[in-house]
């Protein structure tokens, strides 16, 4: 080996050093700062649910004695107020949960066990049925669990239950009166398919991938109640799940949200990010 090529292989060495402390001092700042960043996402989601506790409380309270109220003998003019008072607050209500669950699906794992996404949909179709949307909105399930196989998809059963319910309930707000939402479960060998249809206004084609952002609001929305979180949810929750979410649509044809899921572990990830 010559005097140069020694030269050579001694610089060569040194900038390999170089690049190797670069890369490892690069490698500690990212796990600093990932550990800090949700460090500060977990400190968030406290004070979240600290606010939303506090918050839902005198909520409670406005809606307990706004309910009253309506069972009294009042005026048009007074009993619309206290109508106004009751939407208000449950759109309160609605916006503390919505915020505190956009944020704790970062800051959580996802569990995977094995979950009827059948019993699941009947749960939630069952609870709106129950309730009775005071617009005469029907929701029905296409699929009978009793009657058939279990669907089943590995995952988070409340994550899941959520997803349903939260385009359930989206379904409800955006169907005219007397309107019908039909919950529809099917199973092939790739995946579980569940899809929402609504009668509503349905979504034009440039608004198709916007209303998964957060807080987005759609311009048919103004007078519908929510913040734009609902479907952001669904769209995470699903994704964590190895699934995708998408819209099949129209103006004036109403809208279909479908939600597939691997009936499997395969194509499950790790909802922890």
């Amino acid at each position: 080996m010559t005097g140069g090529d020694r030269v050579h292989d001694h610089h060569l060495l040194h900038e390999v050093s170089r690049i190797t402390d670069d890369y490892g001092a690069l490698h500690r700042r990212t796990v600093r700062e990932l550990a800090q960043s949700r460090a500060a996402l977990a400190e968030a989601h406290q004070v979240l649910r600290a606010v939303s506790h506090d918050l839902r409380t005198p909520l409670a309270a406005v809606i307990g004695f706004t309910e009253l109220l309506l069972d009294d003998e009042l005026s048009p003019a007074q009993r619309e107020l206290a109508e106004r008072v009751m939407r208000a607050a449950r759109a309160m209500t609605s916006l503390t949960g919505e915020l505190v669950e956009a944020v704790a699906l970062g800051a959580a794992p996802v569990r995977f066990d094995p979950v009827n996404l059948a019993l699941v949909a009947r749960h939630v179709v069952t609870r709106h049925q129950m309730l009775a949307s005071p617009r005469g909105v029907r929701v029905v399930l296409d699929k009978d669990p009793s009657k058939d196989a279990p669907t089943v998809v590995r995952g988070d059963e409340a994550k899941l239950e959520r997803v349903v319910e939260n385009l359930v309930s989206n379904a409800v707000k955006f169907s005219p009166d007397g309107g019908e939402v039909r919950v529809v479960l099917s199973e092939d060998a790739n995946g579980v398919e569940i899809r929402v249809r609504d009668e509503g206004p349905g979504i034009a084609a440039d608004e198709m991938e916007d209303i998964f952002v957060p807080f987005h609001r759609a311009p048919g929305a103004a007078t519908v109640p929510g913040v734009g979180l609902g479907l952001t949810i669904v769209k995470r929750i699903t994704e964590h799940h190895g699934g995708r979410v998408h819209v099949e649509s129209a103006p004036g044809a109403g809208a279909t949200f479908v939600v597939r899921l691997p009936s499997t572990d395969e194509g499950v990830v790790d909802g922890s990010g």
